[in-house]
């Protein structure tokens, strides 16, 4: 149960919108993160480059009134009290004079970082630094450098650069909040997307599940409705009021059928019992033969109005109580046996095959009718030679019960109409019949909540009937 709920979720229209939606936030999240990265990558890189040159026109400032000796003893008392802070004097050559250029990474000399800068003097550098912390050294580590090279004059040059691992880190913080945040966000997006996908297909389950209840012909059921006034509620409420006026045509056309079948059947038969009178007081053998045949028209009128009484009885569900559990088995064979002679009659070969004892809940009398309509039927337009076989077969969704015959079958634009009242396919409008025996079929089968279709029979027709377990 829980697997064909998560089957419904999962393929609900609401849970692949919620997932859409998920889906388009997800990427707004990344493009709105991306650009607060952005922005604020570019608004610290700013701060950082305004301290450069600050400290820069410092030194250009201290150059300028005291000369180099005295900013190369500046920038060694600058490295004791600061040692985090970077900073090269360096010759015409590109030689280090004052600073801490031993600190450059592998590979890396202060010679190539005059030939690195960019056209405004900015550099990006790593070094090789040995951490210090409360005045003890501890393990060597690299940091990246972020600086400037700016002519001091002609002799001179000056490097000042800041660590950039205060900066790496907001950046390396910032990026894990944002995808922590696009973690958290998609995760309460699915749970939402589920949480609505699932509101929303329990109600769309319970108008499906009253769908079937009255397409199987209980018109009595209606849409629930809830009190938010929701458009649930308008459409449940739009069906019922549709579903009134279906019942009310329907009670009203059942009513005036039964009515009509009801009041004839008495007259009908008060004529038949004058008719069987007539025929013992009849002394002409022709004329003897006549009454004959209008009894026999007379019984097939009965028997069409009776039939009709019965539908409308089962449609009725009054018989519903006399529900038991039908061992199907023996069933099955009471209706062989009872078809057998009319078969043999017809040269038509007549089989039963069941799989194990198999039984089910419903009143045994209408299945046995229901049954041998459709063998009856089967047997009639089978040809001779051909072949009429029940098999009954325990699914696990209930009960299977097929006849399949070998004669011309039934055209595919004619097999659901073969269910209605007095249809009759073009081809058999002479033989005898009412066309009431699969509408009778339909409606046993319905009162015990199962199915009935026909099938192809390769050749021929497969009738399947298909009712729920005991």
């Amino acid at each position: 149960m829980f697997s064909g709920r998560l089957h419904n979720i999962w393929h609900s229209a609401t849970f692949r919108l919620g997932i859409r939606f998920m889906a388009l936030f997800a990427v707004s999240f990344l493009i709105v993160g991306a650009l607060i990265y952005w922005q604020t990558e570019t608004l610290m890189e700013r701060e950082l480059r305004g301290l450069i040159d600050a400290e820069i026109a410092e030194m250009q400032d201290f150059y300028n009134r005291f000369g180099a000796d005295r900013v190369a003893s500046e920038i060694e008392e600058r490295l004791v009290e600061d040692p985090f802070w970077v900073s090269f004097m360096l010759d015409s050559e590109c030689r280090p004079i004052a600073g801490n250029s031993e600190w450059m990474g592998r590979g890396h000399r202060p010679f190539d970082l005059c030939q690195n800068v960019d056209d405004e003097g900015w550099v990006f550098f790593e070094v090789d630094v040995e951490q210090i912390q409360a005045g003890s050294s501890g393990s060597a580590y690299d940091d990246d450098i972020f600086g400037r090279l700016i002519p001091m004059s002609e002799e001179h040059d000056i490097i000042v650069g800041r660590m950039a691992g205060n900066l790496e880190d907001a950046l390396n913080i910032m990026f894990d909040a944002l995808m922590y945040g696009l973690l958290v966000t998609l995760g309460l997006a699915f749970i939402g997307s589920v949480t609505m996908a699932r509101s929303v297909t329990n109600r769309l389950e319970t108008m499906n599940r009253i769908s079937r209840q009255i397409r199987r012909g209980d018109l009595s059921r209606r849409m629930p409705s809830s009190k938010g006034g929701d458009e649930f509620d308008r459409l449940g409420g739009n069906l019922n009021e549709m579903l009134d006026q279906i019942e009310t045509l329907m009670v009203g056309v059942r009513d005036v059928s039964n009515a009509i079948a009801h009041d004839l059947r008495t007259p009908l038969t008060r004529l038949r019992n004058h008719l069987e009178q007539l025929q013992e007081d009849a002394s002409d053998p022709e004329m003897r033969g006549k009454i004959e045949a209008t009894l026999g028209e007379a019984d097939s009128l009965l028997q069409t109005f009776s039939s009709l009484l019965r539908i409308a009885q089962i449609e009725a569900g009054n018989r519903r109580r006399e529900f038991g559990v039908v061992e199907l088995n023996d069933l099955i064979d009471d209706v062989v046996e009872l078809y057998e002679p009319l078969a043999a009659e017809k040269n038509v070969h007549l089989t039963a095959a069941t799989k194990g004892n198999i039984n089910a809940s419903g009143d045994r009398d209408l299945l046995f009718q229901a049954i041998s309509n459709i063998v009856d039927n089967a047997i009639k337009y089978t040809p001779p030679d051909g072949s009429v076989a029940i098999e009954l077969e325990s699914t696990p969704t209930g009960v299977r019960i097929d006849v399949v015959d070998s004669g011309s079958g039934i055209p595919e634009s004619e097999k659901e109409r073969v269910f209605e009242r007095f249809y009759r396919l073009e081809k058999h409008r002479g033989s005898f019949g009412s066309g009431l025996g699969l509408s009778l079929v339909s409606a046993v089968v319905s009162l015990h909540g199962g199915t009935i279709s026909l099938l192809n029979g390769d050749p021929g027709l497969r009738v399947r009937m298909q009712l729920p377990m005991t």
